[in-house]
């Protein structure tokens, strides 16, 4: 299985499933659910923070939470 976690920068992926529930509940406000189009824009934003772009706009994300965030693999 593929995590966002493992994308490199300016790929895009689509959203199948998230692992952590607690996480799902605060992610599914923010648009990220099965289905949605994600890309990774930033690695490096210090403290662990990755920037992703999702349905025009851009998250910051612990990269801790990214590897609970199952994405389709290419």
């Amino acid at each position: 299985m593929k995590s966002l976690n493992d994308l490199k920068i300016n790929e895009e992926t689509t959203i199948l499933m998230i692992k952590n529930n607690n996480l799902k509940r605060r992610l599914m406000d923010i648009g990220f659910v099965s289905g949605a189009k994600v890309k990774l824009i930033l690695k490096n934003l210090g403290d662990n923070m990755r920037a992703y772009k999702i349905k025009n706009t851009i998250i910051a994300l612990r990269v801790n939470d990214t590897q609970n965030i199952i994405v389709k693999e290419n």
